[in-house]
């Protein structure tokens, strides 16, 4: 059977049985919270790899699962793509939603886990804290670990980076003042 639709919006709303109206409702929430209203009138073929990969999530969101399992959904998105997919995660969670990501991006992995396992040969090696696996691991481990190690063991994500110079910053800016 041909693909008929001309548009991402069409693509998914024939896909769900809501009304008209719930349908619109519902697309148009979920591409806000995913940053994607100027893909709705465009082709599903158009799409460059990160919105393709946010328009699969859109479509599955819309079936508002209770868990969502996600293989590398960080694949093809720049870093600000990257950033909406966290807060959009992390936004999901804390309305209950249990969500198992399998990637091989670390960096994302350390920001958005709150547990992180590394599998080998179809067995769970490792599980931990992202804190505790990735400043306990030389191999698999994030940038900012590798970059930070000789200030701290527990430094692995750039934000945790940014947060100790504002810290030492604030320490030395004290000094001054005395």
């Amino acid at each position: 059977m041909k693909n008929t639709f001309r548009t991402y919006y069409e693509d998914i709303a024939k896909v769900f049985n809501y009304s008209s109206a719930e349908i619109d409702q519902h697309i148009a929430e979920i591409a806000t919270d995913l940053q994607i209203t100027h893909l709705l009138d465009k082709h599903p073929y158009d799409l460059s790899g990160g919105e393709q990969q946010k328009a699969a999530l859109g479509k599955i969101l819309l079936l508002q699962p209770k868990m969502l399992l996600l293989d590398e959904p960080t694949k093809g998105m720049d870093a600000f793509s990257k950033q909406s997919l966290h807060t959009l995660l992390k936004n999901l969670q804390a309305q209950g939603m249990t969500i198992i990501i399998i990637t091989h991006d670390v960096e994302f992995a350390a920001m958005i886990s709150d547990r992180v396992g590394l599998f080998f040969d179809r067995h769970l090696i490792s599980m931990d804290t992202p804190t505790n696996f990735f400043s306990e691991n030389n191999y698999y481990t994030t940038v900012a670990s590798k970059m930070s190690r000789h200030i701290s063991d527990h430094l692995i994500t750039y934000e945790d980076i940014l947060t100790i110079c504002k810290m030492s910053q604030e320490k030395v800016y004290e000094k001054t003042m005395d």
